[in-house]
């Protein structure tokens, strides 16, 4: 080695660290939580009642997409001026277009809020926003498609984002998009039942509590699906993207694969889910259940963020 030119170890790969794996991990959190919420109601035959579940992703949806905006903006190299992303557009930018959709899905998802919550308002000393909760509720159907289809624009739209990295072969794959938004369902589905059961305090038999545990499995096993997908497409794609699967046998990023993604995010909810009826469905077991895929999720952006950046082509 020359050793003018130093160490290659003096180099850090890692552009983005863990503070954008929050910020992902947050967006997909907000985006899963609100279709969850919103998808159960159109299934719902009783739409004049708020569920539980719709209620805590009222809450769960702006609180998680404003933190990881926060996490976004702290990560500039010169946050205050973050404003400056807001006027001035690239639209054959990635980046661009999410922040587009970010800057019209975070307002509509809090009038959705406010409509959602109304009768809650006042409990929390907020009557205030009762007035304009209730001038919202004709537009309630068009606000609903709208943020529909915003959250699934930003659920996938954190994918896009890493996958436009064209130097790291793992990050740079179509699968990220869809390996995203559904590991975002995983988590908001996760998040609306720890915020169902503990800020409404709701039965743990719920009707909609029930429903949501039903998509748990397929959501789960789609996840697994895009997981191997995007390992297989790495393996044929050959050369520095084959190089990339050292990840999951080599380093601390194959624990953190093994341990949190498959242990902790998989493993753990597809056993709880052969106790039984009666010890599975008790509060502490799925609260305890819901924290272990929310984990997963987590450990998933960081592995994906972190032993992607380690392996370039």
């Amino acid at each position: 080695m020359n050793n003018t030119w130093g160490d290659m170890a003096q180099y850090d790969p890692v552009t983005w660290n863990w503070i954008i794996a929050v910020y992902l991990f947050m967006a997909g959190l907000s985006a899963g939580s609100i279709l969850i919420g919103i998808g159960l109601r159109w299934y719902s035959k009783d739409k004049s009642i708020e569920s539980a579940i719709l209620k805590a992703a009222a809450i769960i949806s702006p609180v998680a997409i404003s933190l990881g905006l926060a996490c976004l903006v702290f990560d500039l190299t010169k946050p205050f001026h973050f404003w400056l992303i807001l006027i001035n557009y690239n639209l054959s930018s990635v980046m661009s277009i999410g922040v587009l959709a970010l800057l019209a899905y975070s307002p509509i998802g809090i009038a959705y809020s406010l409509i959602v919550l109304r009768d809650e308002l006042p409990k929390w000393k907020l009557g205030f926003l009762v007035p304009l909760a209730h001038a919202l509720m004709p537009f309630r159907k068009a606000i609903e498609v709208v943020l529909f289809v915003l959250a699934i624009g930003v659920g996938a739209y954190t994918g896009f984002l890493i996958s436009a990295m064209n130097a790291y072969p793992m990050l740079n794959t179509a699968v990220l998009p869809a390996l995203f938004l559904v590991s975002g369902l995983s988590a908001g589905a996760a998040a609306n039942a720890i915020g169902a059961l503990v800020m409404f305090n709701t039965s743990s038999h719920d009707a909609t509590l029930g429903k949501m545990h039903g998509l748990e499995l397929p959501v789960m096993l789609s996840e697994m699906m895009f997981l191997f997908m995007l390992f297989c497409a790495l393996y044929f794609k050959g050369g520095a993207a084959a190089a990339a699967l050292a990840s999951l046998t080599t380093g601390v990023w194959a624990s953190v694969f093994w341990i949190g993604v498959v242990g902790i995010g998989f493993a753990i909810p597809l056993l709880s889910m052969l106790m039984p009826a009666q010890t599975r469905h008790t509060k502490g077991v799925m609260i305890a259940v819901a924290c272990c895929s929310l984990t997963g999720v987590l450990a998933l952006r960081h592995f994906v963020l972190y032993a992607g950046q380690s392996y370039i082509s």
